[in-house]
Parts: structure tokens; C-alpha cells; sequence
């Protein structure tokens, strides 16, 4: 759980570098630095976020594992208390990031440890880190041999 916590710092560092990245790239108007730059931004919201969500479980977890009042697992208690006296079992996952409550009759419900729209916003900045990744190779390479046969048009030997 501490390297997931130091994670989402660590992920809070990059973001910045990524925002200045960004805005040098806007005020040198270089389009790559810029790719680069907002790629680091959305490639740290997703590691952070899913390092938070990982987090958030682990906790939930921790707390169903030690003391007096530990079962049923407080977030089951806390997620639906007219249901606890059924709950039997909690389940927690890491791939996605969520802990759920087993009742007798065999349902599951979600405790709500994780927040309901983390697992889309981290899906959606790791596929914009992907786009712009690609983005920013792809313009990288193009403005080089844009250049090179830039440098050779008009230049024949007199």
C-alpha cells in the first residue's frame, strides 16, 4: 500500500513536469514537446489513479483483516448497513480495482471503495497517452525528413 501511495506522488510530480513540458512546447511552438508533454499529464493520471484505486482496496482490505470489529468488513457495513447481518464475504480484486460483499443467498455487491468513474478516467488517459505518444513520434519523424528534403530541394551543382 506505501508504494501504491508514493505512486500517486510520484504521479503528481510527473503531471507538473508534464504541464510545463507543455508550455514550453506552446511558447517554442514546438508540436512534439507539446505531444510529449501532454502525454506525460494523462500517462500520470493513469498510473495515479489506478495506483489509488489499488490503494483504496488495500485499505478497505487491511481494515477487514485486524481487530474487534472486523467482520463483516466495515466497507460492507458502511456500503449497505440493512444487508450486513447477510454478509458472509468480502472479495477483493487489484485488475480492476474494487472490493465487493458477499452475502448468504450468493450475491455480491460493490462496498464503493473505489469511486465509480476512476476506473473510466484511468482507461481514457492511458489511451490518450497512447495517441499521444504515437502523435508525438509520428511528428517527430515527419518534421525531420520534411526537413531533409527541404535542405535538398533547389540545391543541384551549378
Amino acid at each position: 500500500m506505501i508504494l501504491a501511495l508514493l505512486l500517486v506522488i510520484a504521479a503528481l510530480f510527473i503531471a507538473l513536469w508534464g504541464v510545463g513540458k507543455t508550455v514550453l512546447g506552446l511558447a517554442k511552438r514546438r508540436q512534439r514537446t507539446i505531444y510529449r508533454g501532454l502525454a506525460l499529464v494523462c500517462g500520470s493520471i493513469a498510473i495515479g489513479g489506478y495506483a489509488l484505486g489499488v490503494s483504496l482496496v488495500a485499505l478497505a482490505e487491511g481494515e477487514s483483516a485486524h481487530g474487534a470489529e472486523s467482520s463483516p468488513a466495515p466497507a460492507c457495513r458502511q456500503a449497505s448497513p440493512t444487508q450486513v447481518a447477510h454478509v458472509v464475504d468480502h472479495w477483493a480484486s487489484y485488475l480492476p480495482p474494487r472490493f465487493d460483499c458477499r452475502l448468504d443467498d450468493g450475491t455480491t455487491y460493490s462496498a464503493g471503495v473505489v469511486p465509480t468513474g476512476l476506473m473510466p478516467v484511468v482507461l481514457i488517459a492511458a489511451l490518450a497517452t497512447a495517441g499521444l505518444t504515437v502523435a508525438a513520434r509520428s511528428g517527430g519523424a515527419r518534421s525531420r525528413s520534411a526537413g531533409a528534403s527541404d535542405r535538398y530541394k533547389g540545391s543541384a551543382p551549378a
